[in-house]
């Protein structure tokens, strides 16, 4: 029962931190496109939903995730399909601490470093979907 709850929170987390962490992306293409003034209030709402609802959310679905993990790690790390989602995790991870680096320049006025925003959300968004797809289907991935 614990595990269920865990998961949930887990999966909750992530759906609000994905849903953040693209959109302060697609804020910053936007940003870079608009005159400095204009570009640097939106860069500062970038920023503000970056650090009020996307750093937290990563926070909990990480220690949610680690602890659905520690509930049974001999099982979990037997499972094939666990290491594939973790890889692409990570991937995930590093795309949310370039997102966020990139949100800090432009809230300061580097309208330059917005214009890759919609390109990494949008690997940020394919690598969330790999690993839905691979907890979806991981019974037919089973060995």
């Amino acid at each position: 029962m614990l595990t269920f709850f865990l998961i949930t929170i887990h999966v909750l987390a992530n759906l609000i931190w994905i849903g953040a962490i693209s959109s302060v992306g697609f804020l910053l293409a936007w940003a870079s496109k608009m005159p400095e003034a204009e570009g640097k209030i939106v860069g500062a709402m970038a920023r503000r939903l970056y650090s009020i609802v996307a750093q937290p959310a990563f926070g909990v679905s990480f220690l949610f995730g680690v602890a659905v993990i520690s509930t049974d790690v001999g099982s979990y790390m037997h499972l094939h399909w666990l290491h594939g989602k973790l890889t692409l995790v990570l991937g995930v991870i590093a795309l949310h601490h370039i997102i966020g680096s990139k949100t800090r320049k432009v809230a300061g006025g580097s309208m330059q470093q917005g214009g890759s925003g919609a390109i990494l959300s949008g690997a940020l968004i394919l690598c969330a979907l790999l690993v839905v797809t691979l907890v979806v289907f991981r019974q037919s991935l089973i060995p």
